[in-house]
């Protein structure tokens, strides 16, 4: 089934307001979800993930204490 050019444009739109979402969230520095610092995974591009995201031997130094935290998001870079 073929999308319409409106069914197209709506999907670019909810798209875009997302990558607004999560750019604003980045630019606080701050997990929404438990307070954490935000790091940078660098594995894919504009990967960002709670620093409390991996199991704690695993987590970046400074985030060994982080409670247990599953929130990641993606930007456009």
């Amino acid at each position: 089934m073929r999308t319409t050019k409106a069914e197209r444009q709506a999907s670019k739109a909810r798209i875009e307001a997302q990558y607004v979402k999560a750019e604003q969230v980045v630019a606080t520095g701050i997990c929404p979800d438990c307070g954490t610092g935000l790091i940078r995974n660098l594995a894919l591009t504009g990967w960002w993930q709670c620093g409390g995201y991996a199991s704690e031997g695993f987590r970046r130094p400074g985030f060994e204490n982080a409670p247990k935290c599953s929130f990641q998001i993606f930007t456009r870079n």
